[in-house]
Order: C-alpha cells, then sequence, then structure tokens
C-alpha cells in the first residue's frame, strides 16, 4: 500500500472518527496519483466514514500533478457555477477563489444552492499563506446534533414551517469590487435579458422566486425548504444560512417560512458551534485534501499574501 497513517495537531475526534483522516507515503518518492490509482476503492470507503482525507508528504508540485491526481480517483468532473471568479490552472484545475486573503470565507457546502451540486472537493496547496490563510472544514452532522441539543424549538419550527433563505448578486457597480460574491447575474448567466437568465436561473438554481432589482443586482429566494437535509444516512447542516462572508453586503436574508424572524441567539447559536467543531487546517506545500461535498462544510479564514490553493469538484 503507497499510504500510511499519520496525524496532525488540528485534527479532531468525534466519537471514534478522526478528523480529518491524514495519509502520507509508505516510501519516500511514492507517486501519489499512482498511489490513489491502487487503492481508490479503499480511498472512498475512508472519506465516506471520515469526510475528509489529508494527503501529505507526497511530490505534488505543480496544478498538473494535481490534475493527474483527481483523474485517479475515476470521478466525473463537474463545472463550477456560481458568482465567483475561477482562474483555469490545468485540466480540472481552478484557483480556489479569487476574493482577496484578507476576507473570511464562511462555512458552506459548496453549490449547496444548485439543483445539480458536487459530491467531492479536491483542494491542492500550490503555495501556503505566510500568515493564516487556512481552510476551515467542519462534518456538517456534528453540527445539526448541536443544534438541536442547544436549539431544540427553533429546530422544531424549522420542521414544522421550513427557511426561506434570500441570496443577492453582486450589483453592477460592485462587480470585481473584491468582495467573495462578486459577479452580477449578467455575468452568472451569460446574458443581459431578464427573461433569459430567469430560464437559466431556474434550470441550475433551486430557488423558488427571482427578483432582479434596480442596481444590476438579482434576489433569488429559496424556500420555504429545511436547511437541513439527508445524504447517506446522515444528516447534513447545508444551506449557507449566513451567507458566504462577513461583508454585510454578502450575509444572507434568513426567516422562518411563515416570515417571522430567525432569533438572533439560534444564529449566535450556530456560529458559534461552528467555531468550537471546526478544523482549521493549516496547510502545507504539496497537501492535498478531499472532502465529501455532502458531509462537510469549508470555509477560508484571511491571510496574508501570497497563496496559491487549487480546486477541483466531481459529481
Amino acid at each position: 500500500m503507497g499510504f500510511v497513517e499519520g496525524k496532525i495537531e488540528e485534527e479532531r475526534l468525534f466519537g471514534d472518527v478522526v478528523f480529518p483522516k491524514t495519509l502520507f507515503p509508505s516510501n519516500k518518492g511514492e507517486d501519489l496519483a499512482s498511489a490513489v490509482a491502487k487503492e481508490r476503492n479503499h480511498l472512498s470507503e475512508v472519506v465516506k466514514e471520515h469526510g475528509a482525507i489529508l494527503f501529505r508528504g507526497f511530490d505534488v508540485g505543480s496544478a498538473e500533478d494535481f490534475s493527474r491526481v483527481v483523474e485517479a480517483f475515476g470521478w466525473d468532473e463537474m463545472g463550477y457555477i456560481g458568482a465567483t471568479t475561477r482562474l483555469k490552472m490545468a485540466d480540472r484545475v481552478f484557483t480556489a477563489n479569487e476574493a482577496p486573503i484578507d476576507q473570511f470565507i464562511n462555512f458552506h457546502h459548496e453549490m449547496a444552492l444548485m439543483k445539480e451540486f458536487p459530491s467531492k472537493i479536491f483542494f491542492y496547496c500550490f503555495e501556503p499563506a505566510p500568515v493564516g490563510g487556512e481552510t476551515s472544514i467542519v462534518p456538517s452532522h456534528v453540527i445539526v446534533e448541536k443544534m438541536e441539543e442547544q436549539m431544540p424549538k427553533v429546530m422544531e419550527k424549522l420542521t414544522d414551517v421550513g427557511l426561506i433563505l434570500c441570496v443577492s448578486t453582486a450589483k453592477d457597480e460592485d462587480e470585481d469590487s473584491g468582495q467573495v460574491i462578486s459577479k452580477t447575474w449578467k455575468w452568472l448567466f451569460k446574458t443581459d435579458d431578464k427573461f433569459e437568465a430567469e430560464k437559466r436561473a431556474r434550470q441550475k438554481l433551486s430557488c423558488t422566486s427571482i427578483n432582479f432589482k434596480d442596481d444590476g443586482s438579482a434576489e433569488f429566494t429559496y424556500g420555504p425548504v429545511h436547511p437541513v437535509r439527508e445524504f447517506g444516512g446522515k444528516k447534513a447542516w447545508f444551506l449557507p444560512i449566513l451567507g458566504y462572508s462577513a461583508n454585510e453586503k454578502d450575509v444572507a436574508d434568513t426567516s422562518f417560512g411563515d416570515g417571522s424572524n430567525v432569533p438572533q441567539e439560534a444564529m449566535d447559536a450556530y456560529k458559534g458551534i461552528l467555531e468550537e467543531t471546526c478544523v482549521d487546517l493549516k496547510w502545507k506545500k504539496g497537501d492535498v485534501l478531499l472532502i465529501d461535498n455532502l458531509s462537510v462544510q469549508h470555509a477560508r479564514r484571511p491571510g496574508k499574501p501570497p497563496r496559491a490553493i487549487y480546486a477541483s469538484i466531481c459529481k
């Protein structure tokens, strides 16, 4: 076998499951793509059990090397849809996010608001930030369990009436302004025709209504829907109720399905659970992180440049 089990300082234990699972090469100079090709069925079971695998110590020196690792798993490629910028670096490989590194990108499941979303996400560290820039990960079922413990009445109401979530694209004047949500609906749907944009939105997004505003932004409303979903018998807090960043322009507008406000104490409890439960992964050059997008949320901590983290998503 091309792997030996290891430990990192940041890892957490949830029950008897270590998070993330860390694998090192069994021999110096072990090629990660070749090792994965031999063990991919086993590795698929490992990521299902642990939610995330960190491959550390392998010689993955370029975007092309990373592309070979992704291909070795044999999962189909999935195209990215979203209102952020990503640059292609190699086949199946893109920059993770072009938002300025000094901004926090909040916890979320990738493309959770789309009708189709990836089952797996790979991240690769080409260049770690000299300060900060950690990728944070958290098991989504633990969020659900702790919210049920701390906010039982809120969870009961969510089951009864659901949640309404409103998310907006950038305004015309704010496009490429350095926000996490940096693109307009015109860029997102590749048209400036509202009728055609709405048609394309309904094909791709799981929204229930769309409102085009005079400032060039568009507001997408989701729900009433329960933010918790179940995949493979495991619950996941799937909808991004806090928005995608700490920027007030990116914050989601959240309410119960009956129109009443979600208590601030519930939102604070949710934030607290994320911070108390997450693992802040301190990147090392050459690291490859595989996460199960159906069971794990991820985020990005602010940091100092330069930082180069690449990503690949799979169906």
